[in-house]
């Protein structure tokens, strides 16, 4: 009887010291998830939220960290007592007494290295900014920081997965699959900064295509102009920019990706710079446009970076105003909150010739990387400022070099395409700058999955374009342009769709179906479009997609204005990314 009272206690210490475990685990659970609403940012947890150090956002994340790594240590603790050690050996409760022990353990591990990472981030971009030399460090401390966080995350053991009970085995699932995201985001990191940190480092030579959203192609404005940025040691330096529109090849400069061939050759995009991304793969756009530079008598190039008038207002918002100076000696400082609008309209007001527009745009994009030089600023604010720019595909950076391609991947930069994307663009084929002045709105609807034995939806995007162009513009926007048979204020132009790869029986209503064919890993449907002065047209693009395809991903355009969307009820404006649910799928 003794024995078995000293059993019975022994057994009701166990039992409480497990409670108290998964107590203490529920409580580091609790604490994760308040860590981890207060981050955000596609390239990683760490690094988008260290860009603010002392905001509240990043205490409460450290706190809210070490509270976790508390908790999960306690539980290891409470689940590893000399209490509970000899229920390890019992049957069937043995291995769930492992499983917890485990668990437990991990999580500890996991939460320290964590918590601690996130200290050394935050430390790190509290250093000193003030020059090139001073922001390299600082970016190679960064990859230096994830590099060990990823080594300590890699081969962390959970213990016993099999024959665990219900709740347990829960626990187990979702702690493996939050483990596996903490790991993708931060070897995603990683691979951003590395390749951010050797493009740096240089000697890296990019070709530089500015591109206007005043006069668009697929998924970005017109490439106008081209020139050189050198970047050694985290210093930049950027050539003075040439109109593209005087570089047309007599020959062509590059081999053509057999599905740009087939639907664009019309376009000679091999010689013509200003059609180069008639397709919006930027991976595309860019091979081109770097055989062709090389093809135009210049020095080969490691890399091609497209930039438009947003990414470059994004640019000034990281480094402040540029003060730039005109033709006639007039000096204009150009700042976040003007520079679109002087870029894409006063400009073409103001200049007396499209030699001073063009020589203005090339002395505004040199101050602006001189700024970058010589004004102080963190590493991390520029990797925020290159995600948030290439959500938009307001910047778009593609690299030869392995390494350097991976980064921009990882920062959501390269411009490319996958087999469920959806990109709705506009071509301007008028010669003129009315863009800026075209309303696009897009309507998506589906019908249900038919009973047919290929499983078939119906899928349709009713785009509505309207010319809102005000009198009074100059001929340089305005319009006409010589040679075309249009008039001042008219817009011409190619509704493109780019659809899933898996899109079938494709269709058009309100115009013809001119275009249609495979473009990479996606699809293309195109019809033309003319828009006078104050004038509406409707174009309804159509397509079967297979019912068990789950979700369609609508791209960003780049245009300004954005493009107004609904599907279903939902509504917004593509300045990034958004993933529409196909119910059924």
């Amino acid at each position: 009887g003794a024995v078995l009272a000293l059993v019975v206690i022994w057994f009701g210490f166990a039992a409480i010291r497990l409670a108290g475990a998964a107590a203490d685990a529920k409580d580091g659970t609790r604490s994760m998830q308040k860590a981890k609403r207060h981050t955000t940012g596609s390239l990683t947890n760490f690094v988008e939220s260290v860009g603010a150090a002392d905001a509240p956002e990043v205490r409460e994340v450290r706190k809210e960290l070490a509270a976790a790594t508390d908790s999960f240590e306690a539980a290891s603790t409470a689940a590893d007592s000399p209490l509970i050690a000899p229920l390890k050996v019992v049957p069937i409760l043995g291995r769930q007494v492992r499983s917890v022990s485990k668990l437990s353990s991990a999580a500890a591990d996991t939460t320290r290295a964590t918590s601690t990472a996130f200290d050394q981030l935050v430390a790190t971009a509290a250093g000193k900014s003030s020059t090139p030399q001073d922001r390299l460090a600082t970016g190679q401390r960064t990859q230096q920081i994830l590099d060990e966080l990823s080594k300590q995350i890699t081969d962390v053991d959970l213990g016993p997965k099999d024959g665990l009970v219900g709740p347990l085995a829960d626990a187990y699932d979702r702690f493996d699959e939050q483990l596996v995201a903490l790991r993708s985001s931060v070897d995603r990191a990683l691979v951003g900064v590395t390749g951010v940190n050797q493009f740096l480092t240089g000697p890296s030579r990019y070709l530089v295509l500015a591109s206007n959203n005043a006069e668009m192609r697929a998924g970005s404005g017109m490439y106008l102009q081209a020139g050189e940025l050198s970047v050694t040691q985290g210093s930049f330096s950027m050539s003075e920019l040439q109109p593209t529109a005087l570089m047309k090849l007599r020959s062509p400069g590059t081999t053509l990706d057999p599905d740009v061939a087939a639907l664009w050759d019309w376009l000679q995009p091999d010689r013509e710079w200003r059609n180069i991304n008639a397709t919006p793969r930027f991976d595309q756009s860019a091979r081109m446009a770097a055989d062709m530079w090389a093809a135009s008598g210049h020095e080969p190039v490691d890399g091609v970076l497209a930039m438009d008038v947003v990414g470059l207002q994004q640019l000034l918002q990281l480094v402040g105003p540029v003060q730039v100076t005109d033709a006639d000696g007039t000096v204009t400082t150009i700042d976040a909150d003007n520079a679109l609008h002087q870029l894409l309209l006063q400009q073409y007001i103001t200049a007396g010739s499209s030699e001073n527009r063009r020589d203005w745009l090339s002395v505004v994009g040199q101050a602006v990387f001189s700024a970058m030089n010589e004004r102080g600023y963190q590493p991390t604010d520029l990797l925020r400022v290159l995600q948030s720019s290439g959500r938009g595909r307001h910047l778009l950076i593609w690299s030869s070099d392995p390494v350097e391609q991976a980064g921009w991947e990882a920062l959501g930069t390269s411009g490319t395409l996958a087999p469920d994307s959806m990109l709705l663009s506009v071509l301007n084929r008028s010669g003129n700058k009315l863009d800026q002045f075209i309303g696009v709105d897009a309507d998506m609807t589906w019908t249900s999955p038919d009973d047919s034995a290929t499983g078939t939806r119906r899928v349709s995007v009713r785009v509505t374009a309207t010319n809102t162009a005000p009198d009074g513009l100059p001929r340089y926007v305005a319009g006409p342009y010589p040679g075309l048979d249009v008039v001042a204020g008219e817009y011409q132009g190619i509704v493109a769709l780019t659809v899933p790869k898996a899109a079938t029986a494709p269709t058009a209503d309100g115009a013809e179906l001119f275009l249609s064919g495979e473009d990479g890993p996606t699809r293309l449907l195109g019809a033309r479009i003319d828009l006078k002065l104050g004038q509406s047209a409707t174009v309804t693009l159509s397509f079967d997609l297979p019912a068990t395809e789950p979700s369609i991903v609508v791209l960003p355009s780049a245009r300004v204005p954005a493009i107004n969307w609904t599907a279903d009820g939902d509504s917004w404006q593509d300045y990034e990314r958004h993933t529409v649910e196909l119910p059924g799928g």
